[in-house]
């Protein structure tokens, strides 16, 4: 008797112990165990459709080169061709960082009707008092451009670009010769890359060699993905998703571990979901650092063990790429709010993931959309934030993309 009195005290405290397990863990055990359904979206996600493509249309005459640059890439990895007035507008941008995004865009979908402008722009007009492009680092982007529209009269004139004085623009060359996929260009990156002092175009140069099919590369890049510095790691981190690697995947998901930075961890849970490999307690991470961002740094300044990190706007940013990687239709009711963010790099992250979600669903689920939708600045529907209008000539400006590298 007094054995199965044991055995029932026994069997009560496991059953408090699994009622105090659910109650600990929440809803991520109640919906392993199929006792709740994943919620519905308490926006609309045509709506939120509307909303985000608005955003970015506005987005891409804001006041900051940094965050007209950003639409400008976040239009071409979304809406595509159909945007195609804005890149063609942003070749004539005062901006050098917008310029290189537009010629970048056009380059990357093969955009045909801006061609006679790369043309003009590459080369001069003598009738008129137009000179060729002044920028080499922009310089660099219109050869791309060219090549991918089938004219090569520049493409000669990328090479010598390696060897320039200044690191962006041999990143950049190194960049676009990594995209056009040319296997010959492996020795000329290969020979300059041994004399590079330059950390950020060191993995630039070694990101391209990996896309033209050098094997060693990914592993140094995949070096710089545990290195020390954070900046360093936060732009190797899309290099080593991008090689093609079989080993990338391995250490996207190390890079995951509660050990390691917020930033790092969110950039490459958003890297493994771009890949199709979409982890649910990362996805819950992205999720609590998109709206508590502040709160996830102070908790991971003590777990990693580096120097303290606080940059906020940066890990929303990268959080809401994120969530738009995972696809997950229930992520608009946390994306859709901060369209309304003050923070431009914020706020063309958020369009771009939302926009992202919705047309995973199908075109069925996309809104009927005009031909002449405009491409001027076009308040959204729930975001009347103003931009002032006023635009700032800014100094040698770093030609980043919006991939979580501003």
């Amino acid at each position: 008797m007094q054995l199965k009195s044991e055995r029932q005290k026994h069997g009560l405290a496991a059953t408090v112990g699994l009622i105090g397990l659910l109650l600990l863990t929440g809803c991520e055990m109640g919906n392993w165990l199929g006792f709740s359904k994943p919620q519905a979206p308490a926006v609309n996600p045509k709506e939120a459709y509307i909303d985000a493509r608005a955003a970015l249309f506005q987005l891409a005459q804001d006041s900051a080169p940094a965050t007209r640059a950003n639409a400008i890439e976040a239009l071409s990895t979304t809406l595509g061709v159909d945007a195609g007035e804005v890149y063609q507008q942003g070749l004539s941008d005062r901006s050098p960082l917008v310029r290189f995004a537009a010629a970048m865009a056009i380059g990357d979908l093969k955009y045909a009707q801006a061609k006679p402008a790369l043309q003009k722009m590459v080369q001069g007009r003598e009738d008129e008092p137009v000179k060729a492009e002044p920028d080499k680092r922009v310089f660099c982007a219109l050869i791309y451009a060219l090549h991918e529209l089938g004219d090569d009269s520049k493409t000669g004139q990328l090479a010598p670009l390696l060897y320039d004085t200044e690191a962006e623009v041999r990143s950049h060359a190194a960049m676009a010769m990594g995209k056009m996929g040319e296997p010959s260009a492996i020795e000329p990156l290969k020979s300059v890359l041994s004399n590079e002092q330059d950390e950020a175009a060191k993995i630039q140069f070694t990101e391209s060699l990996a896309r033209l099919g050098d094997s060693r590369s990914a592993e140094v890049i995949e070096a710089y993905t545990k290195g020390y510095f954070l900046d360093l790691r936060l732009a190797a981190i899309p290099a080593m998703a991008n090689t093609g690697s079989p080993r990338a995947l391995r250490v996207l998901k190390e890079l995951t571990a509660s050990r390691e930075p917020a930033r790092v961890r969110v950039i490459a849970a958003g890297e493994m979901a771009k890949m199709g490999y979409a982890d649910p307690g990362m996805y819950d991470y992205c999720i609590e650092a998109l709206r508590d961002p502040d709160a996830i740094l102070k908790r991971s300044a003590k777990a990693s063990r580096r120097a303290a990190d606080s940059d906020t706007g940066s890990l929303r940013q990268l959080a809401a790429l994120a969530v738009g990687w995972y696809g997950n239709e229930a992520g608009l009711s946390d994306l859709h709010p901060l369209l309304a963010s003050g923070q431009g790099p914020v706020r063309v992250a958020v369009a771009t993931s939302v926009l992202r979600i919705v047309r995973r669903q199908g075109p069925s689920a996309w809104p009927t959309m005009t031909p002449e939708a405009p491409a001027s600045p076009v308040l959204p529907t729930t975001a009347p934030a103003t931009q002032a209008t006023s635009r700032v000539p800014v100094e040698k400006p770093k030609l980043r993309t919006a991939g979580g590298k501003d």
